[in-house]
């Protein structure tokens, strides 16, 4: 009896053992990552970095930037796999992608982290609502968003086209705060980027709607736009938000150069539209033309 229960000890410390060996960290096939400490702005990103099927250096290729890599950066890698060219999807052209993430562990440091720098003017409302509302152990600073796209154009780009082969074709897409900053990009950055996935964004309350402001200062000196976006909302999130949405897509729609998508999700909520809107963003804007 004693040499059954060694036995069975014995054997349950094996199975034990090999369960442990047999744990390893999960990681997406064909991507890498990468920590920028930012000379900028002094903050910390990381980058992570997933090719098409059958990547080949020989060949250009453009690169789409996700924000809030966070969360992100699984659902838009897999999804990238699965519709670009291979024997089922073959529905996008081929491209990198590339999410942009703070040095945040959690869910709710990516909310704190992500703050300053999705954000153009400064909100000293917003700032005391947001810290309450999301318990962060510091007061938030909004406004930092000028240094950040000068971090992407002077540090992350150069860093990307580097390591990879590219084409300088670029696209960067966002959610709700980060849609708010992929917006502005649309009159700040159209020199480095030709496609914008806006989803969900925090345009209407923030400063009064001050994206309308940087519109019209924009149109004051031009009347072209050369822009492929791609606009989103949940069907179940506020009503005034998706009609300012609309609004705004008309503003966009006066530009020569511009091609615009603008796609409500019902029954999706602010964040349960995430996974869709990640997958549409991407199919619209890299949709590979018939042979």
């Amino acid at each position: 009896m004693k040499k059954l229960i060694l036995v069975s000890l014995l054997l349950f410390s094996t199975s034990i053992q090999l369960n442990a060996q047999d744990t390893k960290p999960y990681s997406i096939p064909g991507s890498e990552t990468y920590v920028i400490h930012s000379k900028i702005n002094q903050r910390e990103y990381n980058l992570a970095v997933s090719v098409p099927n059958n990547y080949d250096k020989s060949k250009k290729y453009p690169v789409y930037y996700l924000l809030d890599g966070y969360y992100a950066f699984p659902l838009i890698a897999l999804s990238n796999k699965l519709l670009g060219p291979w024997r089922v999807g073959n529905k996008i052209e081929e491209v990198i992608v590339v999410s942009i993430t703070g040095k945040e562990k959690s869910f709710n440091e990516w909310l704190w982290e992500r703050w300053p720098d999705y954000t153009f003017n400064p909100s000293i409302k917003f700032d005391t609502t947001f810290a309450k509302s999301w318990e962060s152990p510091e007061p938030l600073v909004s406004g930092k968003g000028d240094a950040f796209l000068q971090v992407i154009r002077k540090e992350i780009i150069p860093l990307v086209e580097k390591k990879y082969s590219t084409n300088q074709e670029r696209g960067i897409s966002g959610h709700s705060l980060s849609g708010q900053f992929v917006a502005n990009l649309l009159f700040k950055a159209n020199d480095i980027f030709s496609k914008f996935g806006i989803n969900s964004p925090f345009l209407l309350l923030y400063n009064d709607n001050e994206i309308r402001k940087t519109e019209l200062a924009y149109s004051n000196t031009h009347a072209s736009l050369k822009a492929k976006i791609f606009l989103s909302y949940g069907g179940l999130e506020k009503p005034e938000e998706i009609k300012d949405l609309y609004e705004f897509e008309a503003l966009l729609k006066k530009y020569q150069g511009v091609e615009t998508k603008l796609v409500i999700f019902e029954d999706e909520t602010h964040t349960s539209v995430i996974p869709s809107m990640i997958m549409r963003s991407l199919n619209y804007l890299y949709k590979r033309e018939k042979n």
